[in-house]
C-alpha cells in the first residue's frame, strides 16, 4: 500500500501518507493500524511510524485504545451528538473570550484565516475546506489565552473535525460556501468585541454545523436509526 519515503522528515511524511489514505478512502473507518506493518510497507522504523501515529491523533485522524491498538476514527452519530454538547459550553466559551480579549494582530489573523476557508469553499476543495474550517476554530481558542481551554476542546472536538473530513471527502455534496459563511456572524462579533453577540452567534451556528453533520456526514437514516434505540 505504501512505498519507502528517502526522506529525514519520515514522521511528517509518513503522517500525510496515512492522512492522505484515510481521506481517499485507501484506509477505512475504523480500521486497525499495525506499526509493523505501516513500518514494512515505509520501510523505516518503528519509532518514525508511531511519532506519526501520535500526531495524527493529535490531529483527531486515529484513536488508540485502552490496549494500545490504533484505529482510524469512526464516529457514531450519539458520540457526535456528545460532542456537540460539549462545544456548546466550551467552545461558546472560548468565542466570548476571543471577542473580549481580541488585539488588532489577532483579528487580522483571523480574517486570513477566514478567507482561506471561503477560498477553499470556492474552490470546491473539499479536505483543504475541513482544515482550514478546523484552523479558523483552533485560531479562535487560542484567543482564549486559556492553555487548559484549548487542550479541552483539541481533545474533544478534533475527532468530529477528521471524521467529518473523512466523510465528506468521499461522497457528500454539502454546499461548502454556505457552511463557510456561516462563521460570519461570529467573525463580526469577535471584530466587534461583543462577547453576548458572539455567544448567540455561536450557539446559531453550531445548530446549523449540527444539523449538516447529521445529514451531510452520516446521513439521515444512520442519524435517525441511533436516535431511535435510545
Amino acid at each position: 500500500m505504501f512505498a519507502k519515503i528517502p526522506s529525514t522528515t519520515l514522521r511528517v511524511k509518513i503522517a500525510e501518507r496515512i492522512r492522505e489514505a484515510i481521506l481517499v478512502g485507501t484506509l477505512q473507518e475504523g480500521q486497525r493500524l499495525v506499526e509493523r506493518e505501516l513500518a514494512a510497507q515505509f520501510e523505516t522504523s518503528l519509532t518514525a511510524v508511531r511519532e506519526a501515529l501520535i500526531e495524527l491523533e493529535s490531529d483527531g485522524f486515529v484513536v488508540k485504545k485502552a490496549n494500545t491498538s490504533t484505529f482510524v476514527t469512526k464516529l457514531t452519530p450519539e458520540a457526535s451528538e456528545k460532542i456537540f454538547v460539549v462545544r456548546s459550553l466550551l467552545e461558546k466559551y472560548a468565542v466570548e473570550e476571543a471577542a473580549r480579549l481580541a488585539t488588532t494582530e489577532q483579528l487580522a489573523e483571523l480574517e486570513k484565516l477566514y478567507q482561506e476557508m471561503i477560498d477553499a469553499a470556492r474552490n470546491k476543495e473539499t479536505k483543504d475546506f475541513v482544515m482550514k474550517d478546523l484552523s479558523l476554530h483552533q485560531f479562535i481558542w487560542s484567543m482564549s489565552g486559556n492553555e487548559y481551554l484549548v487542550t479541552a476542546l483539541q481533545r474533544s472536538v478534533l475527532p468530529i473535525f477528521a471524521f467529518s473530513a473523512i466523510r465528506i471527502a468521499s461522497h457528500s455534496t454539502m454546499d461548502l460556501m454556505e457552511d463557510a459563511y456561516s462563521h460570519t456572524e461570529i467573525l463580526r462579533a469577535i471584530r466587534a468585541k461583543d462577547p453576548e453577540a458572539a455567544s448567540k452567534a455561536f450557539l446559531a451556528a453550531l445548530d446549523e454545523w449540527s444539523d449538516k453533520t447529521r445529514g451531510y456526514v452520516f446521513g439521515s437514516s444512520e442519524a435517525e436509526s441511533t436516535t431511535a434505540a435510545r
